[in-house]
């Protein structure tokens, strides 16, 4: 059964918001923009949403969600090698070379900077993924501080993305993370 108009139209907009915030800031995107980018009219848009702070709760909604369901899919998966050292690999490679970091990079900077929903939204995610790393460390690495051990790595990650964004020639970002993921692995 194909999906109704509506969440088509919606599909579309968020896409195409998403798409222009890969080549410029959000603050520089205007609701003309993603209703041309959309190829929709501004009456259209304005009818799904009808606020830039709409389409950014979607888009964070949608961005957090997809994560979550990358992680859980690759950390299920019976058939790969999830092991710590693996784990922690993958973790920090996704957050630092998924396509989307720079989406990811804004909504941090737009939750610490006073939007509320944003920021209630990205720490429910945060307890989520922390949660879900606490527990995949905890098995893999009997007696280790699962808890500890999941803030390290995200903290660690977003650091990671920060310097990534930055295009910091000074760090060798894969052999931080294969230095990393050892030494979390041995400690």
């Amino acid at each position: 059964m194909a999906a109704p108009l509506g969440t088509q139209i919606r599909e579309r907009i968020l896409e195409s918001a998403a798409a222009l915030m890969e080549e410029r800031s959000f603050f520089d995107i205007s609701l003309a923009d993603i209703a041309r980018a959309a190829r929709i009219s501004k009456g259209t848009l304005y009818y799904y949403y009808n606020s830039r702070d709409a389409i950014l709760f979607d888009l964070t909604d949608r961005y957090l969600q997809k994560l979550s369901d990358d992680l859980l899919a690759w950390v299920d998966n019976e058939e790969k090698d999830t092991s710590l050292p693996r784990l922690l690999r993958y973790t920090f490679s996704r957050g630092v070379y998924d396509k989307s970091g720079s989406m990811r990079l804004f909504l941090i900077a737009e939750a610490v900077s006073g939007k509320g929903d944003v920021r209630d939204k990205l720490l429910e995610k945060y307890a989520h993924f922390k949660n879900v790393l606490a527990q995949k460390i905890a098995a893999r690495k009997p007696g280790a501080d699962g808890e500890y051990l999941a803030w390290l790595t995200l903290t660690v990650m977003d650091g990671m993305l920060v310097q990534s964004q930055l295009k910091n020639p000074a760090l060798d970002t894969d052999a931080f993370i294969e230095a990393t993921a050892r030494l979390i692995t041995e400690c």
